[in-house]
């Protein structure tokens, strides 16, 4: 998961880099980030069923698929499969999308699903690459962008929480 741009001399840098990072489950060399891998891709939606009759909306709840990971194998396939088997409620499940900018890492994606619980796990391959991937669910999920100018500088923020359980929203 990554986007790639072509420096002069035609060298390709990749642009940013997805991270995650759970319950001590993942490991990396990057300073500062030892307790995330990179991932390939994810897969998460949401959704709102409402009655519209012209003028207003029934109250329903925000509810959310399944989310599923796409990531190199390693040693922490055999640790999802255990906290899977074991159904151990994972409190934090991270994510980030980081680039470094004008010699700076920024974080500028950053997804947090919270009280998660792995419900699938499964594993492929092919000539080009070897991936396992893991569904989880979750009871609340925060989600924050971060705009970065030209310049290097922050262009503004823009943040929301969804409490599935409460059914609360929180725009940040």
């Amino acid at each position: 998961m990554g986007n790639y741009f072509e420096e002069s001399g035609g060298e390709k840098q990749l642009a940013y880099v997805w991270l995650i990072s759970a319950d001590s489950i993942f490991k990396s060399n990057m300073k500062g980030y030892e307790e995330y891998s990179r991932f390939y891709g994810m897969e998460f939606s949401m959704s709102r069923v409402s009655l519209f009759d012209g003028e207003k909306t029934s109250d329903s709840a925000v509810s959310a698929k399944n989310v599923k990971i796409y990531i190199p194998t390693g040693t922490h396939c055999a640790m999802i499969q255990s906290r899977m088997a074991k159904k151990v409620v994972i409190p934090k499940i991270s994510m980030k999308r980081i680039a470094t900018l004008a010699e700076r890492t920024e974080t500028l994606e950053e997804k947090e699903f919270s009280q998660c619980i792995i419900h699938s796990f499964s594993r492929a391959f092919s000539d080009n690459r070897e991936e396992i991937s893991f569904t989880f669910s979750c009871l609340s999920f925060s989600d924050s962008y971060t705009s970065i100018k030209n310049d290097g500088t922050n262009g503004g923020k823009a943040a929301v929480k969804v409490d599935f359980a409460a059914w609360k929203i929180d725009d940040q």
